[in-house]
């Protein structure tokens, strides 16, 4: 029989009852605390507690979450399981309301769902950050930099009484950066959870995870070598200007060793001189080639032509460089000249088919890296009979094409979960705490078909993979 949690403010048997979100709660609820849950595991349920007990000793309440989507998701889960009215609960983004309404906002609303640019922008005028007892940081490792957390907190946490509770299910493996978000939040507990701990498991659902390990096509292999070549030129040129250069080769290139080369180089012209002009057109025409060689090795030759077709339109130094090496017409031909869908395409489509044969309200979510290799999937998905798909990425805006606003992401998720469209395709932004109930409903488990970045490769690098 199922337990339901039982609070003053909670709505009776509305929210299940589990014990790991339970006793969390109670380790958090009076100390700055970092809650690392993975997705679906239900870390709104445990700010909710939190929240709530702030409300109950008098206390506002301020909940930030990058995305109006996700402000918009919050809201209405806060108002569909508690007994605070609407008047209580306001969502407040750079799209809604002037500043002259939301200071009257702030002052009379328990609890503020903000994204936290527009918080940013009115503390210091609209906002008073001292009337609130309780700060929740959705997506809490963007506290890094000069993202608008940081700047939030370093005004708050000078506030006597103040708390801070950061929510994340992806806090990465940079150890600087984890660090830099802990200090910035002064964290002084943080709880962890997995799928495989044993208060956890209960309340999961089964889970099949398949890998499928594709050869790559001879003519795409050709191509590579060609690609080697001009990145071993590059990479022996760039030994001139910086011993890192001598830890890299075409097998083992790192961009992010690439990009630091070329952030030292920037920091050194004042001292260097001219010389190192050379140089920065040199890690960036590499950077340039390994990226080409990333989109037709992981994504497909569809996708590696759209981004010839942008270096065809560059007139930056690296890519006049490229372009002016007779191997780079090699290169350009023959990814001209591979034709038809790629393996992993079709090897999509049949486990899309099946899967819609099988299920038929089921609701899929395609991830891919690259905005290109979204645009290129979309169109070629909705081929498919039964398939209705649609594209969804970031608001950020790219040289050749603007984001999507928070008004098209939200209309495109109701869609998504009303059934307008079965295949979402997706950036990773897909997979920031957006919550889909409708695919659980439909569907026994949820189907996950996802667009593995580097499984396009060779036989043995697949073995390599699948022994780990």
């Amino acid at each position: 029989m199922r337990e339901y949690v039982d609070h003053e403010l909670i709505q009776p048997d509305k929210i299940e009852k589990r014990f790991y979100q339970v006793n969390i709660y109670k380790e958090v609820k009076d100390k700055n605390s970092l809650v690392v849950l993975p997705t679906g595991l239900g870390k709104t349920i445990i700010a909710l507690l939190v929240l709530l007990d702030k409300l109950s000793l008098g206390k506002k309440v301020l909940f930030l979450a990058p995305t109006k989507p996700l402000c918009e998701q919050h809201a209405s889960f806060i108002k569909k399981t508690t007994t605070l009215s609407d008047d209580d609960i306001a969502v407040v983004t750079g799209e809604t309301y002037s500043p002259r309404e939301r200071k009257e906002i702030y002052n009379k609303t328990k609890v503020i769902v903000a994204t936290p640019q527009t918080i940013e922008n009115d503390m210091d005028n609209q906002l008073s950050l001292n009337d609130y007892g309780l700060i929740i940081f959705d997506e809490v490792h963007r506290t890094v930099g000069d993202y608008a957390y940081v700047k939030i907190i370093e005004k708050y946490r000078s506030i006597s009484g103040s708390q801070v509770l950061g929510l994340t299910a992806s806090p990465g493996s940079d150890f600087e950066k984890l660090k830099e978000v802990v200090v910035n939040l002064r964290i002084k507990h943080i709880e962890v959870r997995n799928e495989w701990d044993d208060d956890v498991r209960p309340y999961l659902s089964s889970r099949v995870l398949q890998w499928h390990l594709i050869d790559m096509p001879s003519k795409i292999k050709r191509v590579m070598t060609n690609i080697d070549k001009m990145l071993q030129e590059n990479l022996r040129d760039l030994c001139r200007y910086t011993s890192q250069a001598k830890n890299l080769s075409p097998k083992k290139l790192s961009k992010k060793a690439l990009v630091e080369i070329q952030k030292r180089m920037y920091m050194n012209l004042g001292k260097r001189g001219g010389s190192l002009f050379h140089g920065l057109s040199v890690v960036s025409a590499t950077i340039k080639l390994s990226h080409l060689k990333d989109m037709l090795t992981s994504q497909g030759a569809e996708v590696a032509k759209m981004y010839i077709s942008k270096l065809d339109k560059d007139n930056s130094r690296a890519a006049k460089r490229i372009k002016k090496h007779p191997v780079y017409q090699c290169i350009k031909k023959g990814i001209e000249e591979i034709k038809g869908a790629q393996p992993k395409l079709k090897l999509a489509n049949k486990i899309i088919q099946k899967h819609l044969q099988e299920k038929k309200d089921a609701r899929i979510m395609v991830f891919a890296e690259y905005r290109d290799t979204i645009d290129m999937l979309t169109p070629a998905l909705n081929t498919i009979k039964g398939v209705k798909a649609v594209r969804f990425i970031g608001q950020a805006r790219t040289n050749t094409e603007k984001g999507m606003s928070q008004k098209e992401q939200k209309q495109t998720l109701d869609e998504f979960r009303e059934g307008t469209y079965n295949v979402l395709v997706s950036t990773s932004i897909g997979e920031e705490g957006i919550d889909i109930p409708a695919i659980l409903a439909w569907c026994c488990f949820m189907s996950l078909c996802r667009l593995l970045y580097g499984i396009f490769r060779g036989k043995e690098d697949g073995k390599r993979r699948a022994a780990r």
